[in-house]
């Protein structure tokens, strides 16, 4: 069996959300204990990544580094503490606390399988517009859209490679793409939903309470 570990990135400092967002409470506990424990659940070893300055006190994770001014540079400070001995390194956001146990398994068995990289990713139900510097608006095929999630799994060896040039991506999957390496898709639950605003907190409350209830 393949060794996996997987880097929880919680640097952010939540702009939109109005406060770091990675430390709101959902069910009695931040949103990252709820990350960290997913997986805990799915990977050998864990690493957090805070925002710089933040205690690493009291977080359930092998290794706590700080991370930098862009998620990217956040990625990789996780991923300079993970051990070479890792041959998959999933790197998850901790806005997303409610990634199922299956959904971890799906990534990380798509990878051990062959595959360079494997991100989840759910259809596009709204009609998407493109617009264009002049105003213009051009509707694109929703058929063909998909909106991605974490955990993202990738083989390490070339997460890490990819990772060398420094570049900064809105996710790692995208740097994959670019150097041609072989990245597939595994259906992402509509319910994984990331927390960006205040109502996403108010509708993960909701369905956290209608497992518990």
């Amino acid at each position: 069996m393949m060794e996996a570990w997987a880097v929880v990135v919680a640097g952010g400092t939540g702009t939109r959300f109005g406060a770091p967002k990675q430390f709101a409470e959902l069910g009695g506990r931040p949103l990252i204990a709820w990350s960290l424990a997913a997986a805990r659940r799915s990977c050998a070893g864990v690493v957090l990544v805070l925002p710089a300055g933040a205690s690493p006190d009291a977080w359930d994770a092998d290794t706590v580094v700080a991370g930098g001014a862009t998620r990217s540079q956040s990625v990789r400070a996780g991923l300079a503490a993970v051990p070479e001995t890792a041959e998959i390194i999933a790197v998850h956001d901790a806005a997303r606390p409610l990634a199922r146990p299956d959904l971890w398994t799906a990534v990380l068995d798509a990878v051990a399988a062959g595959a360079d990289a494997a991100i989840p990713a759910a259809a596009v139900t709204d009609t998407v517009k493109q617009v264009a510097p002049d105003g213009h608006l051009v509707t694109l095929d929703r058929s063909r859209l998909v909106a991605v999630q974490t955990p993202q799994a990738f083989r390490a060896a070339v997460l890490r490679r990819v990772h060398l040039a420094g570049i900064d991506a809105t996710d790692d999957a995208s740097l994959v793409e670019a150097a041609g390496g072989r990245v597939v898709l595994v259906d992402g639950p509509l319910d994984n939903l990331k927390v960006t605003s205040r109502l996403d907190l108010v509708v993960a409350a909701a369905l956290v309470s209608s497992v518990q209830s």
